[in-house]
């Protein structure tokens, strides 16, 4: 029973990484398409008035996080599976 929990359990674990990353990688993009500079320390866009610029979470934005996250998820959860060897 508890080989069945690691496939789903590492691909979880991954997909929360990716999403991360991925999350990260819009925040700077964001910031850079509006003509500011990242802050990696704060964590904050700062542009060139001496602004912070918010970034907002539109529900398109959340749906890709979503969908990015359940790929990500089964695939690594598949992958694991079959590199083990581990049967259902």
């Amino acid at each position: 029973m508890y080989c069945n929990l690691f496939p789903p359990i590492i691909g979880v674990v991954t997909s929360f990484i990716t999403l991360w990353q991925l999350h990260m990688f819009m925040l700077v993009d964001n910031c850079l398409d509006h003509g500011g500079s990242y802050q990696y320390a704060t964590g904050k866009c700062l542009i060139k008035n001496g602004d912070f610029l918010e970034f907002n979470l539109t529900a398109p934005l959340l749906i890709f996080y979503f969908i990015v996250g359940l790929i990500v998820s089964l695939f690594v959860a598949v992958l694991v599976r079959k590199l083990f060897k581990i049967k259902q």
